[in-house]
């Protein structure tokens, strides 16, 4: 009895035409994917301002908003605004994250204080902000407009640097703590020599996450009454109480631009101080 053998079907491969097409798109910019995408947004807007929202107005024509951009009056009011949030933002910006690096380094340096620090940061990430808002304006008054502002910001960016600060103090490899443990190092020479660089490329993929979120929370906070008679938050507010629809998404456009350009920001500083983080030449962008 002869044993036969059956050789195994060729697996299928895709038409010459398929190919062609992903090597095309594949050699494409990687701005292209972006541009295609605005585009899309912006016709699903279109369509859906002229059919499904055409009675009550709440989703105006794309043409509508790109007036307001277009208004050196609408951006002289809505840079006016926009000063005080921002500086509000930056200020919760700096506390929030010097607080959070802080506690991280004291983690680092007394284990034991790790499920309190920890206990914290949850507790400042599972508050409710639109809860809380109301309460920080009041306890502010007068006398600090923009100090729930400031709060909320600080908030906002508190856990994400925490988490990410002490997942990057523990990715220090081994070995080198204890070369200088060996050598009769500290534990502040190890933080200091050892821990502080291995943490940076975590460190920033927080901070990149916090800027937009500090911006955000100081926005939360003027809506909620804070920042005083110049802020985006009272922009919103008036645009609301008007009904302007094309001034309300003005705003939120400005608001998200300003939200993503921080958060590039924040990513070509980590590009620039940590380039093995990603593959990139010492130094380079």
């Amino acid at each position: 009895m002869s044993a036969t053998s059956t050789a195994a079907p060729p697996p299928p491969t895709a038409p010459a035409g398929a190919t062609g097409l992903r090597t095309r798109v594949a050699g494409l910019p990687t701005w292209v994917g972006g541009f295609v995408g605005v585009v899309v947004i912006v016709v699903v807007w279109w369509v859906a301002s002229r059919t499904l929202f055409t009675a009550s107005g709440a989703i105006p024509e794309p043409g509508a908003v790109l007036a307001k951009l277009g208004s050196a009056t609408t951006w002289s009011d809505t840079l006016g605004n926009l000063t005080g949030t921002l500086t509000a933002a930056a200020e919760g910006y700096l506390i929030g994250n010097v607080v959070a690096l802080l506690l991280a380094a004291l983690v680092l340096l007394v284990p034991r204080l790790e499920q309190v620090a920890t206990q914290m940061a949850i507790v400042t990430y599972c508050l409710p902000l639109v809860a809380i808002g109301p309460i920080l304006v009041i306890v502010a008054g007068r006398d600090a407009p923009q100090g729930a502002s400031v709060a909320l910001a600080a908030l906002s960016v508190f856990f994400t640097t925490v988490v990410g600060s002490l997942l990057g103090l523990r990715a220090a490899p081994r070995t080198s703590l204890d070369v200088i443990a060996a050598y009769g190092g500290s534990r502040f020479t190890q933080l200091r020599k050892v821990q502080l660089i291995a943490a940076l490329p975590n460190l920033f993929a927080a901070l990149k996450i916090a800027a937009p979120a500090a911006f955000l929370g100081a926005v939360l906070a003027e809506y909620l009454g804070s920042g005083g008679d110049r802020s985006l938050g009272r922009a919103l507010i008036a645009a609301q109480s008007n009904s302007d629809a094309p001034q309300l998404w003005f705003l939120a456009l400005v608001s998200g631009a300003v939200a993503g350009l921080a958060y590039a920001l924040i990513g070509l500083v980590g590009r620039f101080v940590t380039p093995w983080s990603s593959g990139s030449a010492g130094g380079s962008l």
